[in-house]
Parts: C-alpha cells; structure tokens; sequence
C-alpha cells in the first residue's frame, strides 16, 4: 500500500461534491454507483440500510504513526456516500475496544502495510488494495460500456492491479499484463489461469507496444510516468489507481474526459459497500 501523505489527500472533502458528478459524466454512476457495481450490489438496498450502519474510523500511532487528518478525510467520503461514521477519540487498542463497547457495526483502521475495514457483526475483512482494484476496473467497464471481449492492459501486477486484473477477467475482458518486473506479471497470470477466461490471458514484454496496441488501460503502478504524452491515443481511457498518477499534467489534458483517478475516494466507497454482506 502507498503511504499518502497529508498534502495527497488534504483537499478530498471540499472537492466531493465536484469529482461525483465528473464521475457522472465519465461513468454514467456517482461514486456510490461505481462501490456499488464493483462489489456486485444493489444501490438502491444498500442506501436503505447504510445510514444505519456505523463505521468507528479508529486512529493507528504504530509504525510511521498518524496521517494528520487522515481518519476526518475517510470519514468525511463515507459520510458522503450515506454512512453513520465518527472519527473514534481513542486511538490503536483503546479505538478498538471503544467500537465495540459502542456496539459500532464495522471498523476502519490503517497502518504502514495495510488499510482494512472490519464488519464487527460478521468478521469480513476487507482490504483497501483488493478493494480499490475492483473499485477502478468498475469505473472502467462503465466508461467502456462493458469490457466484455475487450482487450484491457492492466499496468503494474501488484495488490491492486491484481485485483483490477480478476473482476476485469469476470467482466468478460481480453487481458494484456505488463510490470516492469516480467515475474510479478507471470505470477499473476498463473493466479487467474485457474478463473474462466483465465488460458487467454497474454503477457506484454514492452510498455510501448503494448499501450500502442491497446486503448483500455488500468494503470496500478507507483511510478509517476509510466504513460508518456505520446503514448496516449485519441480515443484511449484509462482508469488509474496508482499512486502517484502516471501520467502528465499535459497528458491528463489530453485525457480530459477520459481518465479516471482518484487517491483513497474509490477505494473507500469500495471498502464500505464491501463490508455489507
């Protein structure tokens, strides 16, 4: 998991309002729409029952320690999308035992590895890294119309591009993997080789003939230039989980419309609807 830092993150609540209706026009769904579609569930259940469901943010000092405003920032996106979430005032153990004792229904809490929310009801674990995978590749079967029998090219092998990487191939897409590291790519296809779809699956060699060859792209890299200017073509769209962005701020011109990024607001609203069984 990418560690942000404060600056990364700081401006997330003001520009809610804003990057839900961008998502609107790119996706067809508001960010709640596309949780929703990546986690397969109904919209219309889950706001019946989401104001009702409490989620404790509890604060983590261990490791590196505390994100200034880390917990108020993913309290504030889950308030957004509908959810009953507090900031809890007691940090590490004593905010987990507080959720508890305050019969909270869920917790979410991160530290240097992981970032995880926990239904207190049910036990479900959920990852931010799982969940922010299949969150950007919802966003781009909806900006694609479906990427069923499409060629993607997942960018970056990892957690997160993993992830991407399976609920495109249940979608129904063609699969192209690249990272820089040839084993991280050959690993992940032997993982979805067991997934139907999963023996179409092709291995890329080269960044530049893959993205030319390709215009439905999932970027899951940490690298900041991993798709130059020149690379971007005319009708490509990109969902870009990775952090930093990979991409210019010429080439997010170009991609006006066409790009979708975002730091922690999909993966939270991920993580969230997620925790519902």
């Amino acid at each position: 998991m990418t560690r942000l830092k404060t600056s990364d993150i700081s401006n997330i609540p003001s520009c809610l309002a804003a990057y839900n209706e961008q998502l609107l026009k790119m996706t067809g769904r508001s960010l709640m729409g596309i949780a929703c579609h990546a986690c397969g569930k109904d919209e219309s259940k889950i706001r019946h029952r989401m104001e009702s469901f409490m989620i404790h943010v509890v604060p983590v000092t261990a490791g590196q320690g505390i994100i200034r405003d880390f917990g108020q920032i993913v309290t504030a996106i889950l308030e957004f999308l509908g959810f009953a979430a507090i900031v809890s005032d007691f940090s590490d153990t004593s905010g987990v035992a507080k959720a508890f004792e305050d019969n909270a229904d869920a917790i979410m809490m991160a530290d240097d590895k992981r970032f995880v929310g926990l239904n207190l009801k049910t036990r479900l674990v959920t990852d931010n890294s799982e969940a922010t995978g299949r969150a950007f590749a919802a966003a781009l079967d909806l900006m694609a119309k479906g990427v069923r029998d499409i060629k993607v090219l997942v960018l970056g092998c990892g957690q997160v591009g993993g992830s991407a990487a399976a609920m495109l191939l249940s979608s129904g897409a063609e699969l192209s993997l690249y990272d820089i590291q040839s084993r991280a790519a050959q690993g992940l296809k032997k993982k979805l080789s067991l997934y139907p779809g999963g023996d179409r699956i092709i291995i890329e060699e080269d960044a530049d003939t893959a993205l030319s060859n390709c215009e439905y792209v999932l970027e899951a890299t940490p690298c900041a230039d991993t798709i130059s200017d020149e690379q971007i073509s005319d009708h490509m769209l990109i969902a870009a989980a990775g952090v930093p962005l990979g991409i210019s701020r010429k080439g997010r011109e170009i991609l006006k419309g066409r790009l979708v990024h975002d730091k922690l607001e999909l993966g939270v609203a991920a993580m969230a609807i997620s925790l519902f069984l």
